[in-house]
């Protein structure tokens, strides 16, 4: 099995809360590249894949979002449905 520094351009980690979303991009061994807040709705989630795109040093990237049963759940399905 492939490590993540050997699989991964980036990480983008994301702290869900109820009206906003923190997403931090780091690289394969934990470095931060670039950070952002987004809303919680549909434009908020669009402007976090474009942030995504424009800033991760690669195509592969890996998410890991907070609370995918609770408040991180929108953002998972458009994440899905956006094959990310």
């Amino acid at each position: 099995m492939a490590m993540l520094p050997e699989s991964a351009d980036a990480v983008i980690g994301v702290d869900t809360h109820r009206d906003s979303h923190s997403a931090c991009l780091v690289n394969p061994v934990g470095g931060e590249l670039a950070a952002i807040t987004v809303t919680a709705d549909a434009a908020g989630y669009a402007h976090l894949i474009r942030w995504a795109t424009e800033h991760a040093p690669g195509p592969n990237v890996v998410w890991a979002i907070e609370g995918t049963r609770s408040h991180g759940a929108g953002l998972a399905r458009v994440l899905r449905a956006a094959g990310r």
